[in-house]
């Protein structure tokens, strides 16, 4: 099949989820013979979108990629400005546009290539709901549409602007039942074809671990959080109430590691140690080497890090906010949920008191995450619905 993804960035060392879902997606089904194109920017930075990649054709992991340019970068003082305004509700479709626009990143290109261009595909992928690509790229090719909205429970998800967007696709695909029940909930689409696909998992690669003790002086327990150290990703929270925690003499010598770009101020404090962005191999040892990982997001779609800290054998501690990740955890048996400081104290006391216990739910997680989160069943149905979406657009 000839199939066109959209995603807002696309390439190596892009960490964001969505982005590296759609990669993870997009390069297997060329591996399995499709004619793959990624329609996408060439910003790196989600923050600015200011340009980087060169603009035009090129090719990554067997899959064609066109970037188009972004034509107005994001300023982010003046767009949380705007965004305040905006997510207190009330505003009219003009003012949710003009926000939408700056939110970006705005790339006419791009729409200008799906409306000229749409023959080229017979199906079309648009990744995260969110993003001016997907928002105003979707209503121009309906009949060709598959949405994965990779949607959490945001202000941003209830705006009016977005209404639209969730009634118009052939088929949504979807990460979890818990997301698709929000976004019925939200939207009241269920007419809407729908299927919970979610992604496949890879383990990380054995071995490392004591290397990767060594580069970083850890010889004692640590807990690992991997991914953006970002305000919005509940880190702010995450580093006072681990600093809380480290002050007490019970848990002396236990390490917080953050592995991944820093977007925010972090405190000064012996005990916590950011290793910036990490190639695949060191997050692989961390990963393997850590004594749990902790997800403190308050909303995710589908936690792909907290998948795979899992298929590592390592126990999970989550953020009992986010219902995915609550779900999880209960369903899976592979971790715990926390709500508050007390909560993680008592969970933390718990897997260090405790570690067959903490063992016994890394296998738990293993375990499961094997048996539902294989490549396999995901390619087949997102091919079944790929095919179906172009037999109703008459390819």
């Amino acid at each position: 099949m000839r199939i066109g993804f959209v995603v807002q960035r696309y390439g190596e060392g892009i960490d964001g989820g969505a982005e590296v879902h759609c990669r993870r997606v997009a390069s297997r089904l060329a591996g399995r013979g499709h004619q793959v194109t990624v329609l996408t920017t060439t910003a790196a930075d989600y923050l600015t979108w200011a340009n980087h990649f060169p603009a035009g054709e090129s090719e990554l992991e067997g899959v064609a990629l066109r970037r188009f340019p972004v034509a107005r970068r994001r300023w982010v003082r003046p767009f949380n400005l705007w965004a305040r305004k905006v997510y207190r509700g009330g505003q009219p479709l003009d003012v949710q546009w003009r926000w939408l626009v700056r939110q970006g990143p705005y790339t006419p290109a791009l729409l200008q290539h799906l409306v000229e261009r749409e023959a080229d595909y017979q199906a079309i992928v648009f990744f995260t709901y969110l993003y001016f690509p997907t928002a105003a790229g979707l209503p121009l090719v309906p009949r060709r549409a598959l949405l994965v909205p990779t949607a959490h429970d945001e202000p941003t998800l209830y705006l009016p602007l977005f209404r639209p967007l969730f009634h118009l696709p052939r088929v949504i695909l979807y990460n979890t039942q818990a997301e698709r029940e929000l976004v019925q909930r939200v939207h009241h689409n269920d007419e809407v074809p729908s299927r919970v696909v979610g992604l496949g998992i890879d383990p990380p690669a054995p071995g490392g671990e004591a290397e990767f003790r060594a580069r970083h002086g850890l010889t004692g327990d640590f807990l690992l959080y991997l991914g953006r150290v970002d305000v919005m990703k509940g880190c702010g929270e995450m580093l006072a109430q681990f600093q809380r925690l480290a002050a007490e003499p019970k848990f002396a010598g236990l390490k917080l590691v953050l592995a991944g770009r820093v977007r925010m101020e972090l405190p000064r404090h012996p005990s916590i140690i950011s290793l910036g962005f990490v190639r695949e191999a060191e997050r692989d040892a961390a990963l393997r080497a850590a004594t749990a990982l902790v997800m403190p997001s308050p909303h995710e779609s589908l936690s792909m890090v907290t998948l795979e800290a899992s298929l590592a054998g390592r126990p999970v501690l989550v953020n009992a906010g986010c219902e995915v990740l609550a779900r999880y955890v209960d369903q899976a048996q592979a971790g715990l949920a926390y709500q508050g400081y007390e909560e993680l104290r008592a969970a933390v006391e718990r897997l260090l008191a405790a570690p067959s216990e903490a063992a016994d739910l890394g296998r738990r997680g293993a375990a499961y995450v094997a048996g539902h989160y294989g490549w396999e069943p995901v390619l087949a149905a997102y091919e079944e619905e790929l095919a179906r979406v172009a037999q109703q657009a008459g390819e």
